[in-house]
């Protein structure tokens, strides 16, 4: 029985002997694993602030300056210099073409487009009777004329009659169906309440094709994704790619 406990005893020596050498081989083995992904980490944090160094990546003039949501200061203004042939932009009608283009159905396109791009006049909150147009694109070619509107709306809440009213505008410009177009812009495409028109004459308007919704999370960003490539002036190309994370970030 003595000899049994002394053995017992013993193994139980041995046991605890070898569990602290296994459980300092499995620290050593860890360690090292450790110590090989603290490297691996520190390389990759290197070659991450050397590749930030060349390209900024997290650099964005709208976030900087907290502007990233506001409609009136940042998208309506960004907008309209795109759209405009005369933009400081430098790429004369590029963007408004391709706007027109995506934008405006095939069977009335051909009326919007112009050959001379200075007979487009591009302006920014257009004011009218009761109210502003926030952007409105007309021709002053006597042969040719037509009225184009976009109504942004971000997070402001739609107008008493707001799109009637932009409607009556350009009926009173003497403007029929084929030479006048709507966008209602919107984050995700939604319709007009009827607050802002009658469902009757939104439905009209629709059938119509006076009337569009469009929408920035898909149209504007497929838009400048598209012509991206074709944007010639390196400072205009930052500030696209700028602004389409911006628009990705809407909510």
């Amino acid at each position: 029985m003595k000899n049994n406990i002394t053995e017992i005893s013993g193994f139980m020596d041995r046991y605890k002997d070898f569990s602290k050498r296994l459980e300092r081989q499995k620290i050593i083995h860890y360690k090292t694993k450790f110590d090989g992904l603290l490297r691996g980490y520190d390389s990759l944090k290197n070659i991450i602030e050397t590749f930030d160094i060349k390209e900024a990546l997290n650099f964005n003039i709208f976030d900087i300056l907290n502007i990233n949501t506001a409609e009136v200061k940042t998208h309506t203004p960004f907008l309209k210099n795109l759209l405009d042939p005369n933009g400081t932009h430098g790429q004369v009608d590029l963007f408004l073409k391709s706007f027109i283009q995506k934008f405006i159905p095939i069977e009335k396109r051909d009326f919007f487009v112009l050959k001379d791009r200075h007979n487009y006049n591009v302006v920014e909150e257009k004011h009218m009777m009761n109210g502003r147009i926030d952007i409105y694109i007309h021709s002053i070619d006597p042969k040719k004329k037509f009225g184009l509107v976009i109504e942004n709306k971000l997070y402001a809440g739609d107008q008493y009659l707001q799109i009637e009213r932009y409607y009556e505008f350009l009926k009173g410009r003497e403007f029929n169906n084929e030479q006048m177009i709507m966008f209602y812009l919107t984050i995700d495409g939604r319709d007009p309440t009827e607050e802002s028109i009658d469902k009757n004459l939104l439905k009209k308007l629709n059938d119509n094709n006076v009337l569009f919704n469009i929408s920035y999370k898909t149209d504007i960003k497929n838009w400048l994704t598209d012509i991206y490539p074709k944007v010639q002036a390196s400072k205009v190309h930052n500030l696209i790619s700028q602004y389409l994370y911006i628009i990705e970030n809407l909510k």
